[in-house]
């Protein structure tokens, strides 16, 4: 609650029943970067700053579809089907290209490149899993002929 003239503001300074009186607010932070602590009111007790919020930041460009696409796909590769992996890079390397091409009006670098990464991993293992197990079944087949 702000009262006219003076900059002076009304604070409650106790219980429910205690009168508003008039505090000094404080001046502008040193040059330091830091805000002083408030001094202690006449009674003793203590009366703190007020809070400053920064102020709202600018939203960036909006995700590219395709960045939003390759990063569900590689999520998806992981955890339903790995070959999907695969169509996560190749979104991925869409999106990051319409990023480099047209960077004030479309984003979604990062977002594109951790589906690659996440669809990347998860195909290349995929690959290498079924490599191992052809290996090991063709192995196990000459064995058996032997």
């Amino acid at each position: 609650m702000g009262v006219a003239g003076g900059g002076l503001t009304t604070s409650r300074s106790g219980g429910f029943h205690d009168k508003m009186r008039p505090v000094q607010s404080p001046g502008p932070p040193p040059t330091g970067g830091e805000r002083p602590i408030a001094p202690p009111e006449p009674s003793g007790r203590f009366v703190p700053p007020p809070v400053v919020y920064a102020p709202p930041s600018a939203a960036g460009p909006p995700a590219s579809s395709e960045a939003v696409a390759a990063l569900v796909c590689g999520i998806g590769a992981w955890c339903c089907f790995p070959p999907v992996g695969f169509v996560a890079l190749w979104l991925g390397t869409r999106a990051r290209r319409a990023v480099r091409e047209n960077p004030g009006a479309v984003g979604g670098d990062q977002m594109a490149l951790a589906g690659m990464i996440l669809g990347g991993v998860a195909g290349g293992l995929f690959v290498l899993l079924g490599l191992v197990y052809a290996a090991v079944a063709v192995a196990a087949a000459w064995f058996a002929l032997r």
